[in-house]
């Protein structure tokens, strides 16, 4: 099964944030709340937890891009799954 890693919802006023970092890398087998990517705002920067134990499948963006909240960052799952359509 997999598993999307979405930019969160980091106040009420912020509609996106910047992919600092990613401390993975795509391939890397991770586990459940284990730390993904540093994300910041004008104000925090705030480490993103991974949802589910897993493989890391896609990573959609790159240090430095911006991502609106609720966009999906990466997918976590099984790699004999396949992504999702």
């Amino acid at each position: 099964m997999t598993a999307k890693v979405v930019m969160p919802r980091i106040g009420s006023s912020v509609i996106e944030g910047v992919i600092k970092k990613w401390l993975v890398q795509e391939g890397d087998a991770v586990e459940r709340f284990q730390p993904l990517l540093e994300v910041s705002t004008e104000k925090v920067t705030i480490e993103v937890p991974s949802p589910a134990s897993g493989v890391v499948m896609k990573i959609y963006f790159s240090a430095g891009d911006h991502a609106p909240v609720g966009e999906t960052l990466a997918i976590i799952g099984d790699p004999d799954e396949g992504l999702p359509a």
